[in-house]
C-alpha cells in the first residue's frame, strides 16, 4: 500500500487516523487520549505509524509454525542428541482429533 493521503479526526476521547492509497484502500487507527497521554493532532500520525509497524511486526503464529524445515530438522537431531540413550525416542507429531458431530 502507497499512502495518498492522510488525516486526522477528533473523536470522543482520542483522534482517528486515516491512512488512504489512490486505489480507495484505508487503514484507520483510533488514539485514545487516555491510552496515549499528550497525544495530539500534531502528534497523533507519528503515533498511529508507530502503532501500525509494532502490529506489524508482532505474528499470531505459532513458533514451530513460522520456522523452516531445516531449522526443525536440527532442532529435532539436537533432542535425539539430548535425550540419548533413552527407550523411547523424542516424538514431533502433533495429534489432531475429530470432532464429534461433524468428523473433521
Amino acid at each position: 500500500m502507497t499512502i495518498s493521503d492522510i488525516t486526522v479526526h477528533q473523536k470522543d476521547g482520542g483522534f482517528l487516523v486515516a491512512f488512504s492509497d489512490q486505489a480507495g484502500d484505508r487503514i484507520e487507527v483510533t488514539l485514545y487520549t487516555v491510552a496515549s497521554p499528550g497525544l495530539t493532532a500534531d502528534n497523533a500520525i507519528s503515533r498511529a505509524k508507530a502503532l501500525l509497524e509494532k502490529a506489524a511486526r508482532s505474528t499470531h503464529t505459532d513458533d514451530r509454525r513460522a520456522k523452516d524445515a531445516a531449522t526443525l530438522e536440527e532442532e529435532l537431531d539436537e533432542g535425539l542428541e539430548d535425550t540419548f540413550p533413552a527407550s523411547d525416542p523424542v516424538s514431533v507429531t502433533s495429534t489432531a482429533t475429530a470432532h464429534p458431530k461433524t468428523g473433521h
